[in-house]
């Protein structure tokens, strides 16, 4: 009866879960197993490592949130002025459309109310 050693180096390691987070705020997670990193590579977080590494703070996402802000505030088509009395008419003329209708629709059916009630 022989016994056979087992080699270490043959056996395959379990997959670790490695979690990265984008600047958009969504991660992303890739299995990765250590027998397929070569030596040189640098080691892979555990997830209690994982836990305690810090988001930025709450100055930090201010400030950020107000960089994006101003970044897309300089992408908006701002009208000129013949656009804007341009657009205001339009909506005033929609407005008065509206409310004719509405008063119409009341008057209507306040009739036919009178009419139910009576």
């Amino acid at each position: 009866m022989t016994r056979h050693r087992k080699n270490k180096a043959n056996k395959a390691a379990p997959p670790i879960e490695e979690t990265s987070a984008k600047a958009d705020g969504s991660s992303a997670s890739v299995k990765v197993s250590k027998a397929a990193l070569p030596p040189s590579a640098p080691k892979l977080k555990s997830k209690k490592e994982e836990e305690t590494v810090k988001e930025p703070g709450s100055i930090l996402k201010l400030l950020l949130f107000f960089k994006e802000a101003k970044k897309e505030l300089g992408r908006v088509h701002w009208p000129n002025r013949k656009e804007t009395f341009k657009s205001t008419g339009v909506l005033l003329i929609l407005v008065a459309i509206s409310a004719v209708y509405l008063a119409l629709v009341d008057g209507i059916l306040t009739r036919l109310l009178r009419l139910v009630v009576e």
